[in-house]
């Protein structure tokens, strides 16, 4: 029972550090170097974050969940230094054909290098938390983001050079990568860092529709920022990404009531307690309704003067965009979480169908709405391919269940 509850506290404060990061960094740009730079930092940190999923290859539910320890921690480190170094080189490729401004090109490129030891932090937290210790990947999550907006903000405020910032932020991320996260895997006599390929093509398989689904996730919810990013100026970008702040509480939600349960739910879906395993879901699908409510409410009181007041920009007559935006975070909500349930069945492959379904509806919603409507245009946009998501997802989990129940019976 102690164990369980240091890692529900450091799993919770870790998850706040996390998705507190862009939140901060952004009020920092925007209060030192203005909304043109916010523009320019969410733009690149957004297509950092799709880069570092091709980084990860999505493993960490499969890894996580491992619970029998099918494969080897070497088999998954050796995967990953392999998917790392494919990230890097597209990340370039991408990067040197883009045009306009270089130092924004290159700001983008030192994102997604920190996004790539954002990987290999992955790496090490799926194997806390699959040997019952998601505590420290809470303690190392902590220690990394803190460390990292420190210098972050303090280098920024002296030097008023996005540049500098992007590459100490970097650096101070390695610096904890190879320090304070090595010294937690120590602890773990049984999972040395070898070579091992053996089992590799298994594990790209077995992660391969859940690589494609979030990959499409990601261009579901960065496809209106590009939009934003061709139609619109850096201000409009920057102005929409302090909306989208807000959504972080139900994303926390998400990271520290949800993500713990993920192992003793592989566990009961093992052990075919099929019938419990439902009631979780529905208990959870209630509470991030439950949480989604109370967003919502919080935004129509108090959002508007508290985002005045933390990035010195007024939004006053975006409003409805920002309650809009709570909405998609609720319903971005239920995706994750039934992204993740789907994953610990074992049956991602019926992901990619729905993934690709809401991919369609955003890439032929998004630009014609963007040009009309601005940030209403993105916002709904958004929403209504997560809609369309959620249904179909929720669908095959039904699916999913009804299947084995009628197993079990039969």
């Amino acid at each position: 029972m102690e164990q369980q509850k240091q890692n529900y506290i450091w799993n919770m404060i870790g998850s706040i550090f996390e998705s507190a990061l862009n939140l901060v960094l952004l009020i920092v740009v925007n209060r030192t170097i203005g909304e043109s730079g916010g523009g320019i930092f969410t733009l690149s940190f957004s297509h950092a974050q799709m880069m570092y999923y091709l980084g990860t290859l999505e493993v960490r539910p499969i890894h996580s969940t491992d619970v029998n320890q099918k494969y080897r921690f070497a088999d998954y480190f050796s995967l990953r230094v392999v998917s790392s170094i494919l990230m890097m080189i597209i990340c370039l490729a991408y990067v040197l054909t883009m045009s306009g401004d270089p130092m924004k090109r290159r700001f983008m490129m030192y994102m997604c290098v920190y996004k790539m030891l954002d990987g290999f932090y992955d790496l090490f937290a799926s194997m806390f938390q699959q040997h019952g210790r998601i505590a420290y990947s809470g303690m190392v999550s902590t220690v990394r983001v803190a460390s990292v907006l420190v210098v972050f903000t303090l280098t920024l405020l002296i030097t008023r050079n996005l540049e500098t910032a992007g590459i100490l932020m970097v650096l101070t991320s390695l610096t904890v990568l190879l320090t304070y996260n090595l010294s937690k895997w120590r602890k773990f006599d049984d999972v040395p860092v070898s070579w091992s390929f053996s089992h590799a093509r298994e594990i790209v398989v077995s992660c391969f529709p859940l690589f494609v689904s979030v990959f499409v996730m990601l261009y579901i919810s960065n496809a209106p920022k590009y939009a934003i990013d061709e139609y619109c100026s850096d201000v409009v970008q920057n102005r929409y990404s302090i909306l989208f702040m807000p959504a972080f509480v139900i994303n926390l939600f998400s990271q520290f009531v949800l993500r713990p349960m993920l192992t003793p739910m592989a566990r009961l879906w093992n052990d075919g307690s099929y019938g419990t395993f439902r009631g979780n879901i529905l208990k959870m699908l209630l509470g991030i309704m439950g949480v989604t409510l109370l967003g919502i409410g919080g935004a129509w009181l108090l959002g508007v003067p508290f985002l005045n007041l933390l990035y010195g920009v007024d939004i006053s007559a975006d409003k409805t965009v920002l309650l809009l935006v709570m909405v998609y975070g609720g319903l971005n909500a239920v995706n994750n979480f039934l992204y993740d349930m789907i994953a610990v069945t074992r049956r991602q492959k019926w992901l990619l169908g729905a993934y690709a379904v809401s991919a369609l509806a955003v890439f032929l919603l998004a630009a014609p709405l963007v040009r009309s409507m601005e940030m209403m245009g993105a916002i709904l946009a958004s929403i209504g391919a997560l809609c369309v998501l959620d249904v179909l997802l929720l669908g095959i989990m039904y699916g999913v269940l009804r299947g084995k129940e009628r197993d079990a019976v039969a």
